[in-house]
């Protein structure tokens, strides 16, 4: 992989991670404009959950609930880094550059130990 293919891919792994996170972003506050943070673009009756609690997501996001929508927005900003660090690794292992395939395993490992094994 030549230098300036893996700063488009990088470039390009960036790129789609925000803009996907600004649109849920801005749909999630545009359906909260609509049915409040709490209601539910299909409907379905008003949640409790708090915007700060992320347990009910997957839930959330079945019921179309504003909060849920901006809710995976900052989910997907939030994994965007990680996704381009995974993306370095597997350019640096396609070079056959051992070195930079270690540390950036090592970025990467100190990336999904501050996400899930730190509170």
């Amino acid at each position: 992989m030549t230098p300036g293919r893996f700063r488009a891919l990088v470039s390009a792994v960036l790129i789609v991670g925000v803009v996907a996170s600004a649109a849920l972003i801005a749909v999630g506050f545009a359906g909260s404009l609509m049915v409040g943070w709490q209601g539910s673009l299909l409907g379905r009756g008003a949640s409790a959950a708090s915007a700060s609690d992320f347990g009910g997501i997957v839930d959330g996001l079945a019921a179309l609930r504003p909060v849920a929508i901006a809710q995976a927005g900052i989910v997907v900003l939030i994994a965007t880094p990680v996704v381009r660090v995974a993306t370095s690794v597997a350019a640096f292992v396609l070079e056959g550059d051992w070195l930079y395939t270690a540390i950036t395993l090592g970025v990467l490992a100190i990336l999904l130990g501050s996400l899930f094994l730190i509170r």
